[in-house]
């Protein structure tokens, strides 16, 4: 049996965690998030709430890093202040200013663009730094929030530049949305190339949009099922 590592005075225990929110048993340990076409849509709209939202409820660890990505020339404070007014607008929880103000301190952005070494070089450094001071353990996910054409390039960079090995003891994850590719060939050919830098185990693929309607529908599900109806409840 796994130790219960959310207890107070634990070493992942946040202080900011709402006791009474129980749909999560642990909080996440050690770790940042890279997201790679941080200015788009879905990142405004999807991602950054999210995280703020994981944030509020107390499930990320309290050194949690997000670093944006992307051909803006830009400041670590001019990226906070987009994620902050993406947080105003769309995340789903409520506003805490000791909640924001926590996840705001491990922010950080690097401009360039994806044939750029010298922004992936000080990419590769900003999550070295980020180790030391905010103890993100070297466990880094990378979220290609990119069109697939751009999928090569970024993880061929990655690779470049010593950032998809992960230290020993951590783990380094890419996430890739959907589409990916489009037709069966060059799925397979970007599945070949991901594979060659990143592990099976390590390579997530994102569908939001995949189960959405049995997601809609599962209290008909639920209720039209005689066997999910009696598992399914509290008692």
């Amino acid at each position: 049996m796994s130790k219960d590592t959310t207890g107070p005075g634990t070493p992942w225990s946040n202080p900011l965690r709402d006791p009474s929110d129980r749909r999560l048993p642990r909080i996440a340990g050690p770790s940042g998030l890279v997201i790679f076409g941080v200015t788009g849509d879905l990142s405004r709209k999807k991602l950054m709430p999210a995280v703020y939202d994981l944030a509020n409820r107390g499930l990320l660890p309290p050194g949690f890093s997000l670093v944006g990505f992307a051909r803006r020339d830009w400041a670590d404070q001019d990226f906070a202040q987009v994620v902050h007014d993406s947080v105003r607008e769309y995340a789903r929880t409520p506003f805490r200013e000791e909640v924001w103000q926590q996840l705001a301190e491990g922010m950080r952005f690097i401009p360039g663009d994806f044939d750029d070494d010298v922004a992936f070089k000080q990419l590769a450094v900003t999550v070295d730094e980020l180790d030391a001071a905010r103890g993100t353990s070297g466990n880094y996910a990378f979220y290609l929030s990119v069109p697939p054409k751009f999928f090569p390039k970024v993880v061929r960079q990655l690779k470049k530049h010593g950032l998809a090995d992960a230290p020993e003891g951590s783990w380094r994850r890419a996430v890739i949305e959907k589409p990916f590719g489009h037709d069966l060939a060059s799925a397979r050919e970007l599945n070949a190339l991901v594979h060659e830098v990143f592990a099976p185990e390590q390579v997530f693929r994102i569908d939001h949009y995949l189960g959405k309607e049995t997601v809609q529908n599962i209290l008909a599900l639920r209720f039209a099922n005689t066997m999910f109806e009696p598992l399914w409840n509290r008692s």
